[in-house]
């Protein structure tokens, strides 16, 4: 066992589950020019039904752009940060759906260009790992602990960030929205991250960024929900958070004899 200390918050834990965007890796960092991207094909296949982009186009994705209509930020309570992959194809097939294009046929579009997104991003984004967040990886892994990622993005691209971050080989497990019947906040991320990595929920600690994260936490049982905020954009920690942070520093381990 191993003793996560937080504050005054103490738990005994033998693995922890992180969300992966905004968590482990600076969120805008990758979904800054995904989205750009997205909003820029989008706007292409509208034009082709004689169509526009809606006026302040990011909030089909959840996302602010300055003039330029460059990502500036994201609403840590909208679809890109708590969505999954095929919700945000949803959102965006719905804008072609309106100009008479079948659903079918709006769906099969928008998923090229989400797809197209994916692959650029990939290649031409600066993927940065949170402050703080590598040494206490390597922490966790000279204590012996079981880690997993929980990650409302699918399971493929997951990986592929985590290697180009240089941190997959941390994570005993990867669980994507798509490796589940239900996303978060639903528990069931969670609870096959466990039977992956041959833990109980309440052996675990769940750490994100999302009000989504804390709830999927809380819903499968897990001991410890901590709330992260790099940014420093809250002034309370949202609901079913047990502790809220600023940085992976505020967190200390310790070995706990059994």
């Amino acid at each position: 066992m191993v003793e996560i200390i937080v504050g005054e918050k103490r738990a005994q834990v033998r693995g922890i589950l992180f969300d992966k965007d905004g968590t482990l890796l600076q969120f805008i960092s990758l979904w800054g020019s995904w989205a750009e991207i997205v909003l820029d094909g989008l706007e292409r296949e509208l034009r082709l039904e004689g169509a526009e982009l809606p006026e302040g186009p990011g909030y089909l994705l959840g996302v602010f752009l300055n003039e330029k209509r460059q990502v500036t930020a994201h609403d840590r309570f909208g679809p890109l940060a708590m969505g999954s992959p095929s919700q945000m194809i949803g959102i965006a097939a719905y804008y072609l759906y309106r100009t008479g294009v079948p659903w079918n046929e709006a769906t099969r579009r928008v998923t090229a260009v989400v797809e197209h997104a994916n692959e650029e991003s990939l290649s031409r984004a600066d993927i940065r790992p949170v402050e703080g967040v590598v040494s206490f990886l390597e922490r966790c892994k000279a204590l012996g602990l079981r880690l997993a990622v929980v990650t409302a993005d699918d399971k493929r691209p997951s990986e592929q960030h985590l290697t180009k971050m240089g941190i997959r080989h941390f994570f005993d497990s990867v669980v994507g929205d798509d490796c589940v019947e239900h996303g978060k906040p639903f528990p069931d991320m969670v609870e096959l991250a466990c039977r992956e990595i041959g833990l109980e929920p309440h052996e675990v600690a769940v750490i994100g960024d999302s009000v989504g994260d804390m709830e999927m936490g809380q819903s499968a049982g897990a001991v410890l929900q901590i709330f992260i905020d790099e940014e420093m954009r809250f002034e309370e920690p949202p609901a079913c958070t047990d502790v809220m942070i600023r940085s992976f520093h505020d967190i200390a381990l310790q070995k706990h004899a059994t």
